[in-house]
């Protein structure tokens, strides 16, 4: 039996930035979300959650685990 090229591609495939940054707010803590919390709220549009050192530190981690 083969397996169709589109299962493979998906297999190979990172997933999206916007995923992960989801997956990053769902693996917070409730200390962790009240801080992010705070931080957008203090930061307002110049806060970017993308760039912040705890979710660069979980997408090194689920990018090399």
């Amino acid at each position: 039996m083969e397996i169709p090229v589109k299962i493979i591609q998906s297999f190979n495939e990172k997933p999206s930035e916007d995923n992960m940054l989801k997956a990053y707010l769902k693996s917070l803590s409730i200390k962790e979300k009240k801080g992010y919390e705070i931080a957008k709220s203090h930061l307002g549009m110049s806060f970017q959650l993308e760039k912040s050192v705890g979710y660069l530190q979980y997408k090194k981690s689920i990018e090399n685990p």
